[in-house]
């Protein structure tokens, strides 16, 4: 496992260089000093959550320094560009680390890419949303390598109504190099969004997004089918005569996914955005019986610059129905027969018993919060059933000085089988105050964060960060 972290890590080091001295534009380095501190044993929530896994969230004062270089070439005469990227953390606490956080290099040729390493996602929201616009991908986690391949804004119809269609799609495979309870584990992921323009002002998408553990050595099951059945985990087909029993009854590997919906209303003085998420883990959440389940969202955006208030986002969670309470149990009205679909487990898998995690965070919606062993591995998450509320705002009271407030409240259950005496709550407040020097490459913020509740210990943190940012 190390050795595959040391050679990835260096050929993104080499490409990164090598892409460096192609480049036509110089690359932008950023130096950035974080001071956190906290009353309590854990950090509070909105210091640690979708900070790409680099807080340690059991640490009550802690030191970070941060290494940023990301660069891109401008397109040469057959259309081929690149773009790179490192990130290198030091953290002072006491569980220092000298660590990667993201190495990455993408190819691009109009609109589609070839993508290798370990990259963060795209800022939604202005940084606002408890998801970041996404379930499944929040910038919750230390970012995981991966190779694939992808188009953004692709037009294959340039004629009539056709033409007012769009895709954006991608294909990846991820490696799982964190301890886990299976090791050396890979995570397949596809996801295709097809968008159609109603009007200038106004557009539709909808797409799927699958996932897919597969491979690896278990403990329980020994070594599990690898590439000689990729066919299999990437359609989601039964398992082989090699697969444990759990796969070859249901499908190879742990699959789990989400249908997206958006509308977005775009003018000339706002960006008006509704969108809205289904989670499945199974067939019965594909066919909508757990339709209660997912995410709905609303984010608004002011397009002039530098307003008092510029951007608003509003989203609701709910994980509590996961198809019913009942999996295949004894129907008493009909002796030898079963009945439902339920107990759906959110991001749990009896074979892939980490969970949906990278570095012992969870990769998707931040308020899934696994349990941690003795050795420091994820055995996957005892809080799955929670509906959540949460509101963001920022904007600016100059041209130098933006703000932002986050506040979240959620109420917990437990599993179905293994439900919480009473519902757990968990209230959580985020604010941040930043000030960038008129014509300096220097800035700095303070965000306050406060939590109250069950979930996690209740108290206050703060953090002062410096940044200095280099052409």
């Amino acid at each position: 496992m190390l050795k595959k972290l040391v050679s990835l890590f260096l050929a993104a080091l080499l490409s990164c260089s090598l892409l460096a001295q192609v480049a036509d534009e110089k690359p932008t380095i950023t130096l950035q000093s974080r001071s956190l501190v906290s009353s309590g044993e854990q950090v509070p929530f909105w210091l640690q959550s979708n900070q790409l896994g680099m807080i340690d969230p059991e640490d009550s004062f802690q030191q970070l320094f941060l290494f940023q270089l990301f660069g891109k070439s401008q397109k040469s005469n057959n259309n081929l560009a690149v773009s790179y990227g490192l990130s290198l953390l030091g953290r002072l606490a006491d569980h220092a680390v000298f660590q990667p956080v993201e190495y990455w290099s993408r190819m691009h040729r109009k609109q589609w890419y070839l993508h290798l390493g370990a990259k963060s996602e795209p800022i939604f929201a202005d940084g606002l949303s408890l998801t970041n616009g996404n379930l499944f991908l929040s910038n919750n986690a230390r970012p995981m390598p991966r190779i694939g391949f992808g188009a953004t804004d692709f037009r294959p119809f340039n004629q009539g109504w056709l033409s007012r269609f769009f895709f954006d799609l991608e294909y990846n495979e991820y490696f799982l190099l964190d301890d886990r309870v299976v090791e050396n584990a890979n995570l397949h992921h596809k996801r295709l969004d097809i968008s159609y323009m109603i009007s200038p002002e106004w557009t539709f998408s909808a797409g799927l997004d699958h996932w897919a553990h597969w491979g690896g050595n278990s403990p329980e099951y020994g070594q599990l089918p690898g590439f000689e059945d990729y066919i299999r985990y990437v359609f989601g087909k039964v398992g082989s005569e090699s697969a444990p029993d759990t796969d070859r009854n249901n499908v190879a590997g742990d699959h789990l996914g989400q249908y997206i919906v958006s509308l977005e209303h775009d003018t000339k003085k706002h960006q008006l955005s509704f969108y809205w998420q289904h989670l499945w883990e199974d067939g019965s959440g594909m066919r909508f019986e757990n339709a209660p389940d997912g995410l709905w969202g609303v984010h608004w955006k002011e397009k002039k610059m530098h307003q008092l208030l510029e951007s608003v986002v509003l989203e609701y969670v709910n994980t509590r129905h996961q198809s019913g309470r009942f999996h295949k149990e004894p129907d008493p009205d009909h002796p030898g027969e079963v009945f439902g679909n339920g107990r759906d487990n959110y991001f749990n898998n009896s074979v892939y018993r980490s969970g949906f995690v990278s570095y012992q965070r969870m990769i998707g919606l931040p308020l899934f919060m696994p349990g941690i062993n003795e050795d420091g591995i994820s055995t996957g998450f005892a809080n799955t059933r929670m509906w959540v509320i949460h509101h963001g705002m920022g904007g600016w009271f100059s041209d130098d000085v933006n703000w932002k407030t986050q506040v979240t409240y959620s109420k917990h259950y437990g599993q179905h089988g293994a439900e919480y005496d009473s519902p757990a709550e968990l209230f959580s407040l985020g604010a941040q105050l930043a000030y960038s020097l008129p014509q300096k490459p220097l800035s700095f913020s303070l965000k306050l964060a406060y939590d109250r509740g069950a979930i996690m210990d209740s108290g206050f943190g703060a953090e002062f960060r410096m940044a200095l940012k280099l052409n």
